[in-house]
């Protein structure tokens, strides 16, 4: 199968990408130009609104939005201070030899900075979309270097330390219905390729998504 490469780009054009890289698929982790570093959590909300961030990466969220969903049913002056406190927390949290501020804020609306972090769901949904496009254009070989790409990046369930939360369970599942897009669209290239062998090796993969989704 597609041996495993590392993506340092952070579109076609082939730029440097962010010296921040976020995995997020097979669990939470972060490496700084490629090796690993630990962040010390100043509280689990800070954690879970850092997860929910990842979710929507580059799109601004509400404040009311992010306290209905880490705080629901919380009154308005509560859930003001509690977003507050939890904000500063994560910044906290990323503070440190190689400080970096993960938030942006506009208004009462907040989103990560893509421009210090790349995020391998995010990289993962630009290479599997633009390979489905490619594919279903006829290009063929355009489409496999797109889809062998995101093939590579889904290592595993997004944030599956997270097994119960309804938000990161449902983006999950996304990616796991994209993921197995991937796989039928990969079949479909080296089918009309005539790679015989890489047919049957995706045909295993699937197999294997297949039964670890219904698990």
């Amino acid at each position: 199968m597609v041996a495993h490469r590392k993506i340092t780009t952070t579109d076609e054009r082939g730029e440097e990408g962010p010296a921040l890289h976020i995995n997020s698929f097979g669990g939470l982790s972060i490496s700084y130009h490629g090796a690993p570093i630990s962040i010390v959590w100043e509280s689990q909300k800070a954690r879970i609104l850092f997860c929910y961030l990842l979710i929507s990466y580059d799109q601004w969220l509400h404040r009311d939005k992010l306290i209905e969903m880490i705080w629901p049913g919380c009154d308005l002056s509560s859930g003001a201070k509690n977003f507050k406190t939890t904000l500063s927390r994560l910044r906290k949290s990323f503070s440190g030899p190689r400080t970096v501020n993960p938030v942006l804020s506009l208004g009462e609306a907040i989103r990560l900075d893509y421009s210090v972090f790349s995020l391998d769901s995010s990289q993962f949904k630009y290479h599997a979309s633009s390979g489905i496009k490619m594919l279903a254009r006829g290009e063929i070989s355009v489409a496999r270097k797109y889809l062998e790409t995101a093939q590579d990046l889904y290592s595993g369930p997004f944030l599956p330390e997270e097994p119960f939360d309804p938000y990161i369970t449902a983006e999950r599942n996304e990616l796991e219905k994209l993921h197995a897009s991937v796989l039928s669209s990969l079949e479909k290239v080296y089918q009309i390729e005539g790679n015989q062998d890489a047919v049957e090796a995706i045909t295993l993969l699937k197999n294997v998504a297949g039964m670890a989704h219904q698990s």
